[in-house]
């Protein structure tokens, strides 16, 4: 089965992730180089040859831990949008995410029109692409991280605060960028370790509650939710993947 390369059109569509390219060109077989070399594990067995027909969001644990974290009140009109390889938006992985799922809601009480509930929205996209080699996985990765400063560059969003660049843990190769624009916050983060790049793209509106003066009802900072991202899910999601691997999904 060969990698079908198409255009990222992610789950986060305001946000950058909407604007990557995917893949690192070609239509080689996972696993191989142009002259048939490879340098997949000594097993024999690459991530690929495993996850191939994976579907997200089961193999992700429905994102439960962000549901649980964000305060997700409902995913949604189209609920959790899952996707195995190569038949999501991002052909070279498998994806789970909602687009506009709800998050706390603000009680607005109003004496010349009626009271409201207004929620707070997210789009979230958690995606996996697997390689047969380590080579590959960090083209790959390579390639995503560029697409991703292009796309935030030429976005046409103005961030402020901005965080941006490696951080900390046991990757290969890690990146993220995190900005707060005039309508919310976008969190982005990239990772390789050996054949697997795994990625979070979360952006989410402004705190309801701030926005009309009042104390907030989102359950996190922007910096929490940075630091719990990059610290808390990334980490565990990573081992849950590699266990799954070894046992089944």
């Amino acid at each position: 089965m060969t990698r079908k390369l198409t255009l990222i059109k992610g789950f986060a569509a305001v946000g950058a992730a909407g604007l990557l390219l995917s893949g690192c060109g070609g239509d080689e077989l996972p696993g191989s180089s142009g002259n048939g070399d490879s340098d997949s594990d000594s097993s024999g067995s690459g991530s690929y040859s495993v996850m191939a027909e994976w579907d997200g969001c089961p193999a992700l644990g429905d994102i439960q831990a962000i549901h649980d974290y964000m305060g997700v009140t409902d995913w949604g009109s189209n609920g959790l949008t899952s996707s195995d390889i190569p038949s999501g938006m991002d052909g070279e992985a498998f994806n789970c995410g909602a687009v506009l799922a709800e998050l706390a809601v603000f009680h607005q009480d109003n004496e010349a029109t009626a009271d409201r509930d207004i929620p707070g929205t997210a789009n979230i996209d958690v995606g996996v692409a697997p390689w047969d080699s380590d080579s590959e996985a960090t083209e790959n990765f390579q390639t995503r991280v560029e697409q991703l400063k292009t796309a935030l560059e030429t976005g046409g969003t103005e961030y402020s605060d901005v965080q941006e660049g490696e951080f900390e843990g046991d990757w290969d190769e890690t990146y993220y960028y995190a900005g707060r624009s005039a309508d919310g916050f976008l969190m982005d983060a990239i990772a390789r370790k050996g054949d697997i790049v795994i990625y979070v793209f979360i952006d989410y509106s402004n705190d309801p509650a701030v926005v009309a003066g009042e104390d907030p009802v989102y359950p996190f900072t922007d910096q929490e939710f940075t630091d719990w991202v990059l610290n808390e899910y990334l980490p565990p999601t990573y081992a849950d993947l590699l266990a799954k691997k070894e046992n089944g999904l």
